[in-house]
């Protein structure tokens, strides 16, 4: 009559209304009753009574055609949960979804949340339910898009959305629920049930009266409300698509053709009104282009091999649509990806969106151990709907702004593209949003070998992206979020446990879960860094061999690995496999723990040794000799003045233009710290610049800028290390001990000195050359304390004293 496909019951139906359902070509979602509403995990008898419920209702309605799934229970109350422990409660949820699953496998399982417990969290659900009541429909989206995030990579759906006719009407119930129901589809719900049919309502045993959600009256009689969502569930899905840009979507492909094929099928199947596909081929060997063939409306380009950048920016060259999408060839776009990434994006207003990345169920199993692994691409967010990152394989950028700032960095060749266009996306003013309803399916690594192999990339190109970023990124080399990542990328990082908002008393009605982006001290013991200390350790055990304090060392490394060893165990047994999951996946999926942080920090720490250097025309700046006053041991000034009121504004500016034209990497937007512009110099030292400005009167200016040399992290692990072998050398052998001290010292003291002297000639002729440019007069060294002392002193044009 409404044009309904599914209804909800929240009792166990007879066997002939199941069997009219089907007549119907309706479905049936069935609630399991059973006395939820008492603290049941403190009555043995309480919880066998739930448990032989849901074991009934497998064996009995959950096998029938008509029935699609089954909640185990609908809204347990926020105090009965807050007083067992919501661990506990979502344990014995997991033990009612195992039970319902035994007797009816192909039964689809859920429990019916509700915002009060939103942070109970089950782990066995198949789908997310959640009863959410809410009068403004704008904040039921943002509600929804939060939602998304709790629900993680399962299909959301509402368990109950509706409105009271007694209090405020039949016309408001009417036009709130329209409004309701457009947004379940508008944010990609995988459905919603309008509470309720009619207002002919019983609970426990008694008729309800002083309420009317139903879209019926007591004689079933229609009211406003049914007339207006059959209108809409006519027209459902495709909502709100009047106006919408056309859009160009662009795949890459680099010898993809295993999966090409069912990648372009899936984009030419998109329920979108105007868009094209275009296809970049970048100079694959395999069978790429053959299989491009067979859709002649994709446009196919081949260029020779150039990288991921420059292939996704040739994309963006020959797009003549408004927005460019990005996918991967290796993935499958549900067919509203593109339809609802658009809309969120035109509905958030902004300048860039990204989307879920979820691995397909028909990968094989090794692939989905990698699933079950870290190390994947995931998105990460500021809130519920800015991001500060989104991967590759589903995002998209307003064509004009993303060809304004420059398209993606052709240095990225492999990985690391997304991560770089996203921040300086946000370094310039720009907003990315997040669509978690525009869902494409990313097939993982189908090989051991493959895995270890992107792991390597992803090491490669974040040694990369910190040359760029160096402030994004920590002391020792990991990224530094500002967001929280969230989804499949999430698996496997030992965080904190998020901090719950329950309200006073436990009295929130929307007791909201709050993620914390700090790791727990399982997180660190995995990390090669945590390795190579261990390592280091069992080294100096090694040579203090048959002493005190060697067989100390060695235990300690011991107790090192041990700790890593419990932290890959106790991630493995948690790891989110299929229950039918072969013997050897959690083993794999152990490898894959103990590798991926091991081989990714590797090739980082390898790529950043063998290429953080010094640029050559950096070093090839003349007449720098006479422009440093050395201040002390690691810091010198270069001054200069000027007559036209001329500062360190337009030096500093000068200064970061040269440094990105001679391929510099440093960091400058500094907002938070002392110095102005950072500089990364070689494997030992980096520099610190830090200017300052006298005005003397008269357009006459005096500009200070200082450089300070500081020591890397790789200077001084080398120091420490070779300090602790010495003095192990020592104590095992005096002699061998002194040997060692004699050679090693000279070197890394001859190394760390001619280092320090390069980066300060470097650093200087930079200077040098952007002072010159910004119309400034150096001020040699030998008459800077002159004027330094005697600030109405000599003006210098052109290192003459005049």
């Amino acid at each position: 009559m409404l044009g309904a496909n599914a209804i909800r019951l929240y009792h166990l139906p007879p066997e002939w209304l199941l069997d009219l359902a089907c007549d119907a070509h309706l479905r049936v979602m069935v609630d399991v009753p059973w006395d939820k509403h008492r603290c049941f995990l403190e009555d043995w008898s309480a919880q066998s009574e739930a448990v032989e419920k849901i074991r009934t209702a497998s064996v009995t309605i959950a096998r029938h055609p008509a029935v699609f799934a089954v909640s185990v229970a609908n809204e347990i109350p926020r105090d009965v949960v807050r007083y067992s422990g919501h661990q506990r409660v979502a344990s014995f949820l997991d033990t009612l979804l195992d039970t319902l699953k035994q007797g009816a496998p192909d039964c689809l399982a859920t429990y019916t949340n509700y915002p009060s417990t939103e942070f109970l969290s089950p782990s066995n659900l198949d789908f997310y339910c959640a009863n959410v009541y809410l009068d403004d429909d704008e904040v039921l989206g943002r509600y929804l898009d939060r939602l998304h995030h709790v629900a993680a990579h399962l299909p959301l759906v509402l368990g109950e959305i509706g409105f009271d006719s007694l209090r405020k009407g039949p016309a408001h119930q009417s036009d709130a629920l329209a409004r309701h129901v457009r947004r379940v589809y508008r944010h990609g719900l995988a459905g919603a049930f309008v509470f309720s049919f009619t207002d002919d309502w019983y609970t426990g045993g008694h008729q309800i009266e002083d309420w009317a959600f139903g879209v019926t009256d007591v004689a079933r009689q229609d009211k406003p409300a049914a007339l207006a969502i059959r209108s809409i569930w006519a027209e459902a899905p495709r909502i709100d698509e009047r106006g919408l840009p056309k859009v160009s979507v662009v795949v890459c492909s680099y010898n993809g053709a295993t999966t090409l094929d069912e990648c372009l099928r899936s984009l030419l199947r998109l329920n979108y009104p105007d868009y094209e596909v275009i296809l970049i081929d970048d100079g694959s060997t395999d069978d790429t282009l053959e299989i491009a063939a067979r859709y002649p409306q994709v446009r196919t380009i081949h260029q020779e091999n150039r990288g991921l950048s420059a292939a996704r920016n040739e994309g963006a060259r020959l797009a003549v649509g408004e927005i460019v999408a990005y996918t991967d060839s290796d993935c499958v776009a549900d067919s509203e990806w593109l339809l609802h990434l658009v809309l969120a994006m035109r509905e958030q207003g902004v300048d860039a969106i990204g989307g879920p990345n979820v691995p397909p169920p028909s990968d094989n199993w090794v692939a989905k151990c990698v699933a079950a692994s870290p190390g994947g691409p995931s998105h990460v967010m500021l809130d519920d709907r800015n991001a500060e990152h989104v991967p590759g394989c589903n995002m998209a950028f307003l064509r004009e702004r993303l060809l304004s700032l420059g398209g993606f960095d052709v240095r990225f060749r492999q990985a690391g593209d997304d991560v770089d266009i996203c921040w300086r996306y946000l370094d310039a003013g720009l907003t990315i949003g997040y669509a978690a309803s525009a869902l494409v399916w990313h097939h993982r690594r189908a090989r051991a070998m493959d895995f270890y192999r992107q792991q390597k990339g992803y090491g490669r190109a974040e040694a990369m992206l910190q040359f760029k970023h160096p402030g994004r990124y920590k002391l020792l080399g990991g990224l530094r979020w500002a967001g929280v990542i969230y989804g499949v990328g999430a698996i496997a990082l030992p965080v904190y446990q998020p901090a719950v908002y329950h309200g006073r008393f436990g009295n929130g009605p929307f007791q909201l879960i709050y993620r914390r982006n700090d790791y727990s001290v399982w997180a660190y013991v995995t990390l090669f860094e945590w390795h190579a200390v261990a390592l280091l350790l069992a080294t100096l055990g090694l040579i203090l061999w048959g002493t005190e304090l060697g067989h100390g060392l060695l235990t300690g490394a011991t107790v090192f690995w041990l700790a890593s060893a419990v932290a890959v165990l106790r991630s493995t047994a948690t790891a989110p496999l299929p229950a039918a999951a072969r013997w050897w996946c959690r083993p794999l999926v152990a490898l894959f723990h103990v590798g991926q942080p091991i081989v990714r920090a590797w090739h980082r720490t390898a790529f950043r040794l063998r290429h953080k250097r010094l640029q050559a025309c950096a070093l090839n700046y003349s007449s720098t000799k006479s422009a440093a006053r050395r201040v002390s041991r690691y810091a010198f000034d270069i001054c200069w003045e000027s007559r036209n009121g001329i500062g360190r504004e337009r030096l500093l500016d000068e200064l970061v233009e040269r440094a990105r034209a001679d391929a510099w990497n440093g960091n400058w937007d500094l907002e938070w710290s002392p110095h102005d512009i950072e500089l990364l110099g070689n494997l030992w030292w980096d520099a610190r610049i830090t200017s300052a400005t006298e005005d003397l009167g008269g357009g006459r200016r005096f500009t200070r800028i200082r450089g300070t040399l500081q020591g890397t992290v790789f200077g001084r692990v080398v120091t420490v290390i070779l300090t602790l072998i010495s003095t192990a050398a020592i104590l095992a052998n005096l002699k061998a001990g002194l040997i060692t001290i004699a050679i090693v010292a000279p070197i890394v003291v001859g190394a760390r000195v001619w280092a320090g002297s390069r980066v300060r000639r470097a650093v200087t002729g930079l200077i040098c050359r952007a002072g010159v440019a910004a119309g400034l007069s150096l001020v040699p060294s030998g008459v800077a304390d002159q004027v330094i002392n005697h600030p109405t002193g000599p003006i210098i044009r052109e290192g003459v004293v005049t």
